[in-house]
């Protein structure tokens, strides 16, 4: 075999392996997508079908008025019937050891003026109510997003806390009384951001939620109606 053939033959055998090599990588990264894809599905399934269960459980649990105060413990607040308290503007966020060990930088700190953030449950009952808050935001001007419309790689706890640190106000749908909601209420109330708390009914507001302003209402419009009120004057 002459020189000339043998290069012919060694660089075809080249084009081989690496067609070969780009093929089998090619073909691993569509089976790790296709993985991620399916273990999200399933992810999603299990927690929606988990939440479902809790509000159902819930429900039963507070069925009647004297159920609900056994639950709870606590009677409302007269102050939270007068829903009077104004909206204010972030202060200037302390650098605590908590936010600096879940991975918040100073950096973080600065408030986007245009974020509004929304606690939410992630269950498909309260779809509407999220995009009747996202429509009068959207109206107003601002950038109105809940912690699940990111696809997180790693905990997403600390994603939601630099959410909650950044946003100008935080708008917390409390209906269900879901325990993800509440405790993020309770940071973001502990850091001092304006909060608006919304709910179908007061009874189902716990004493021990503390906000600058709460929305009772009783249908989808009511809704939308008080959030461009509060947005315009905010």
């Amino acid at each position: 075999m002459d020189i000339n053939t043998s290069t012919v033959v060694f660089s075809a055998a080249i084009s081989i392996v690496i067609a070969l090599s780009t093929w089998l990588i090619s073909r691993r990264l569509k089976r790790t997508r296709y993985n991620e894809e399916e273990n999200k599905v399933i992810l999603e399934s299990i927690r929606s079908s988990l939440e479902t269960q809790i509000y159902n459980i819930n429900d039963r649990l507070i069925q009647n008025e004297e159920r609900w105060k056994d639950v709870n413990h606590l009677l409302l607040r007269n102050e939270y019937l007068k829903n009077e308290a104004p909206l204010s503007n972030s202060r200037k966020i302390y650098y605590s050891d908590f936010l600096k060990a879940n991975g918040i930088t100073e950096n973080d700190l600065l408030i986007d003026s245009k974020l509004i953030f929304v606690l939410t449950p992630f269950h498909k009952m309260f779809d509407i109510d999220f995009q009747i808050i996202r429509d009068v935001c959207t109206r107003y001007g601002f950038k109105c997003i809940r912690g699940d419309e990111s696809n997180f790689k790693s905990d997403i706890f600390p994603e939601i806390l630099r959410l909650i640190v950044k946003s100008r106000l935080i708008i917390a749908n409390v209906n269900g009384r879901n325990p993800n909601v509440m405790y993020e209420l309770g940071i973001a109330q502990a850091i001092d951001k304006p909060i608006v708390l919304i709910s179908r009914e007061p009874e189902n507001l716990p004493i021990d939620v503390k906000s600058k302003r709460f929305l009772i209402y009783k249908g989808y419009s009511d809704l939308e109606k008080m959030l461009r009120e509060t947005l315009s004057s905010f």
